[in-house]
């Protein structure tokens, strides 16, 4: 089996593209399941995040697995497949592994050790699990990358005091008002975004924050705890010439805001700008609202140049994690390496196990005056023997080293067994529904 790891994100595609590729969450789990009706996948997952869609895959055929996984791509964007692909990235079993183990960890994101997106792997790991699409392989795979972003961030110093997506925003909006005391928030969504959004906006000086969300009582409880005010989505517009400072981050399909939202706000601003920070993909800000006079909008992409001033005192210990990283990527990958042994061990086993039932039927001729007793002992003598004889060969293909090597031991193992490789029958693996789950 190999792992093949599909998709783009922020360094290889614009945020117009990537909103066309965003997946809401309940989406997930039916691509999921019509991913695996094809024979050459056989496990599957998907993460999607405002900077970043990507799709892995366990597939005994990795061409055909790219090959579909790309088709999937063009066909969500609504694009041809040429002007897709020049966007999109495509790994294979090692790179693969250690490019999921750096996005666990925030080593391939935009703001470089943000925490967030370790949550969002883990969600798109469980959503996997939920559509029945993830089995052996991805579990162990998803539990190795939690472990080794773990470790990556408890022994050095790249997940400590990490900035984000929302720190960066404020960051902007200080460069444009250079004091933000006494500025008006209006936050749009209460997420998580939201309320990191407002404890950097709060520590700033602003004073007065307003949220508007789709529920209201999300709204209300963001708001109670930074002294502020909720509204409806339906009050916007009443409100919007009170706010020096919009930042949006819903997970809305469409637009939020409209340029008729806010040439009525800005004509009784008389003259006041107002900074909008859309943090959303798909976008929440119609960036039309940019030709308004006045108006100052800045999307995710934008950010990128507040991100490289923040992370540049952040490389050196990025430096270190990678080392951490490819020590577990290499744990993980030598397991993996030890799958590809299991069908030739299984063959070898049926192919011992034969040879030794065949030995015992000749045998029995010469036992006839043997007790139950002894003719136990016998046959736990013949399987002890089969296993002492064989022990060392399923050692080492357990072992396998992962180059050329592992292959000749493999053949050379082959051919002196006279043993063919045993694959399960089985199309798909059974999902591991158990405690071993539970403990992830």
């Amino acid at each position: 089996m190999r792992i093949c790891h599909i998709g783009l994100n922020y360094k290889t595609a614009p945020v117009e593209l990537r909103e066309r590729l965003a997946v809401p969450e309940a989406e997930i789990q039916g691509i999921l399941q019509q991913q695996i009706q094809h024979d050459a996948i056989r496990e599957a997952a998907l993460l999607s995040t405002c900077n970043r869609v990507e799709m892995t895959l366990v597939t005994h055929d990795p061409d055909a697995a790219i090959a579909l996984a790309h088709e999937w791509f063009a066909h969500k964007a609504a694009m041809p497949l040429s002007e897709v692909i020049t966007h999109l990235y495509a790994y294979t079993t090692d790179d693969a592994v250690r490019h999921l183990f750096a996005v666990a960890a925030g080593l391939d994101s935009l703001v470089l050790g943000e925490p967030q997106i370790l949550g969002q792997v883990k969600a798109s790991y469980e959503l996997a699990l939920e559509a029945g699409t993830a089995g052996h392989i991805l579990h162990r795979f998803y539990q190795s990358a939690f472990a080794a972003a773990k470790r990556a961030r408890s022994e050095t110093s790249v997940g400590r005091q990490a900035v984000n997506i929302s720190s960066c925003a404020v960051e902007l909006a200080k460069r444009i008002f250079g004091d933000l005391t006494d500025k008006t928030v209006l936050l749009i969504g209460a997420g998580e975004m939201a309320e990191l959004a407002a404890t950097h906006l709060k520590a700033n000086g602003c004073t007065e924050i307003l949220v508007a969300n789709r529920t209201l009582e999300r709204a209300r409880k963001l708001a109670l705890a930074f002294e502020g005010h909720a509204l409806t989505m339906g009050e916007l517009p009443q409100y919007m010439d009170r706010a020096d400072i919009v930042i949006s981050g819903t997970g809305a399909s469409t637009y939020v805001l409209l340029p008729e939202d806010v040439r009525p706000a800005m004509k009784k601003r008389q003259g006041q700008p107002m900074f909008l920070v859309d943090i959303a993909v798909p976008r929440d800000i119609d960036p039309r609202i940019a030709e308004i006079a006045g108006v100052y909008v800045y999307d995710i992409d934008d950010l990128q140049q507040v991100v490289q001033g923040n992370q540049k005192s952040r490389e050196r210990e990025a430096e270190q994690a990678k080392v951490l990283i490819e020590e577990d990527a290499s744990v993980f990958l030598v397991w993996l390496k030890s799958l590809e042994s299991v069908p030739l061990i299984r063959g070898i086993q049926q192919q011992v196990e034969q040879a030794r039932l065949d030995e015992m039927e000749k045998a029995k001729r010469y036992l006839k005056g043997l007790t139950d007793e002894q003719q136990k002992a016998v046959e736990r003598l013949s399987k002890a023997l089969m296993k002492r004889f064989v022990h060392p060969t399923m050692q080492t293909l357990k072992t396998l080293p992962d180059d050329i090597e592992g292959d000749l031991l493999m053949g050379a193992a082959s051919r002196l067994f006279a043993a063919e490789p045993v694959h399960d029958t089985k199309k798909k693996d059974k999902l591991r529904e158990s405690d071993e789950h539970a403990s992830g």
